[in-house]
């Protein structure tokens, strides 16, 4: 048998351990069984106590205090909550994925539980099935080559035009780098009204943010946002990230990412969306990256339709996944 710990705080260990399944499970499946989101809530934990975290460990003649397994929770509002799973390579098809999705409904508040798998593998595919669990939310990962493979033409690598800002929008706003320590709380403004029926990026808070911005990863020049000249608030911004190891697409090479485009509900439908969207799209093709990924909603119509014009595919997708009787998405 197994033991499964529940507690709203990781110790330094426990954290390092988690951090390491992990790893074993994305050198195993080719893909991050964890959010950026989740590794941030392991190493920092939750404000308020809004996290659960499920530490199953070999409980069968191996040294018992291995974590073969790893869950969480975090409550979302008035939403259902969200969580995530994993076990460690070595230890599958012993039925412990079961046992630690039985702990995370279990533990679940009455508001229900949805789970995300990333890539669709078959065990997760498998997992969901077996249990009972259906599709809530489809989460679709998008690719875009920049760069020509070697010996290919240059018809393979997107053709992205200069930004443009239409109908005089040029002389509305202004598009430039993010700024830390100015632009934060107006930031999170704009953040919050272009994702304000979202319930994750909607609820960034300042804490949040500011865990990224001290990420190897954060690079303001690579966080565009367009000002308004008139009042000094954010109109929409684009961030990008450069992931180093690749993220699926190469052997090691680095990778951008479309991190998060918003743009404030007044100023949708102008352009800017799709101006922003380019104008980082040329920062990390200027940087010599050879792809650059984004994952949309397969539900948002009007974010897929931008993206196929710009030339991206379908690369891969997540799938959040609800308990039998959970509430609907």
């Amino acid at each position: 048998m197994s033991h499964i710990d529940i507690t709203d705080a990781l110790t330094g260990e426990q954290a390092r351990a988690v951090g390491e399944l992990a790893a074993a499970a994305r050198a195993h499946d080719g893909i991050a069984p964890l959010s950026e989101q989740t590794l941030l809530r392991v190493r920092h934990g939750a404000p308020g106590g809004g996290a659960r975290f499920h530490l199953l460990y070999a409980d069968d003649g191996e040294d018992t205090s291995r974590l073969v397994g790893f869950g969480f929770v975090e409550r979302s509002g008035e939403e259902p909550d969200s969580g995530e799973l994993v076990i460690v390579p070595d230890h599958r098809l012993r039925g412990l994925g079961r046992r630690l999705l039985t702990s995370l409904a279990e533990d679940a508040s009455p508001r229900g539980l949805r789970v995300w798998a990333h890539g669709r593998l078959p065990g997760a595919v498998a997992l969901a099935r077996s249990a009972g669990w259906r599709q809530a939310r489809g989460l679709w990962k998008m690719r875009l080559r920049l760069r020509a493979e070697e010996g290919a033409s240059d018809s393979a690598v997107a053709n992205l035009p200069e930004p443009h800002l239409p109908g005089g929008l040029g002389e509305r706003v202004v598009i430039r780098a993010f700024e830390v320590g100015r632009d934060e709380e107006a930031w999170l403004h704009a953040n919050a009204r272009a994702f304000a029926d979202h319930p994750e990026q909607g609820a960034v808070t300042l804490e949040d943010l500011r865990q990224r911005e001290a990420e190897e990863w954060f690079d303001a020049g690579g966080f565009f946002v367009a000002e308004d000249r008139a009042s000094g608030r954010i109109a929409g911004y684009h961030w990008t990230k450069v992931h180093a190891d690749g993220a699926g697409l190469t052997d090691g090479e680095a990778v951008g990412e479309v991190y998060v485009v918003g743009v404030d509900p007044d100023w949708q439908g102008t352009g800017l969306g799709r101006a922003l969207t380019l104008a980082g799209l040329r920062h990390l093709r200027d940087r010599g990256l050879p792809w650059v990924l984004l994952y949309v909603d397969e539900e948002n119509r009007p974010a897929v339709r931008l993206y196929e014009s710009l030339g991206f595919t379908l690369w891969d997708a997540d799938v959040m996944y609800a308990a039998p009787q959970g509430p609907s998405a």
